[in-house]
């Protein structure tokens, strides 16, 4: 028996309404389905690129917005070095004409200065000695402040403290707790949260690998993680938060 080369497609109302009969090809019926499941697939690769041009826009926009402030940082670092370079020659004037032997010791070259930067920091918390090791103070590494906290400006809101360092230096708790969180996080990257008391808790974010478990107890100075660039992060460092009653306050404020 010949196979038809049609298809009939049965439109059954409900009621006593007529029916309706849709004869079409068979080849014009896989050529529609095969449309309709291309559609459904460029849909569905759609929302997916669409996606990760809206993440790439919104990183975008924030290294934009770094780039401009390491602008201005280097517009001021170069009015510093100028300054810097008038003082040392009034200096050298003055001490000349004063019968004085002395002269400024000469910068080091940028190589020289910063040859140590990549090298991991000594795991040392710089913290007052208090009677309340349930207090955070200090900081959980040594290194530089790269972004300031501020919470008044919806714009440039950053609830903690980040501290520019080397992939892979020491993170320690900046006080006694029991450790709340330790896993990955879409923002924060591998983060850790630390419970000091039933108001007060610190997070420490973008690490790159965590050393401590939820659950566990650690003391002030403890070893929890190795910084890291995970995350929401465009150059290696550590997120700091202090918050109180989850409120973040200004970890430099102790």
């Amino acid at each position: 028996m010949k196979p038809s080369t049609y298809v009939t497609i049965m439109l059954i109302p409900d009621g006593t309404d007529a029916r309706h009969g849709l004869r079409m090809r068979v080849w014009v019926l896989k050529l529609i389905v095969a449309a309709l499941i291309a559609l459904l697939i460029g849909i569905a690769l759609f929302f997916s690129f669409y996606g990760q041009v809206l993440t790439s826009a919104a990183m975008a926009g924030k290294l934009k917005e770094e780039n401009e402030q390491l602008r201005r940082y280097q517009f001021k670092v170069q009015l510093l070095e100028e300054n810097l370079k008038e003082a040392r020659r009034l200096v050298n004037r003055l001490t000349e004409l004063a019968g004085i032997d002395f002269e400024f010791t000469e910068l080091p070259d940028d190589s020289t200065l910063f040859a140590s930067f990549d090298a991991p920091s000594a795991a040392i918390l710089t913290r007052d000695a208090g009677p309340d090791l349930t207090w955070p103070s200090g900081l959980p590494m040594q290194g530089f402040i790269s972004q300031d906290f501020e919470i008044e400006s919806q714009e440039h809101y950053h609830p903690g403290v980040d501290i520019a360092c080397a992939e892979g230096t020491p993170v320690l708790t900046t006080a006694a707790g029991t450790v709340v969180f330790a896993d990955y996080d879409s923002t924060y990257g591998h983060l850790i949260v630390v419970q000091h008391s039933d108001t007060v808790m610190t997070l420490y974010g973008h690490n790159s690998e965590i050393l401590v478990e939820a659950g566990q107890k650690v003391m002030a100075g403890s070893r929890i993680a190795l910084s890291g660039n995970t995350g929401k992060s465009t150059a290696p460092h550590l997120h700091y938060e202090v918050r109180v009653n989850d409120e973040p306050i200004d970890p430099m404020s102790d």
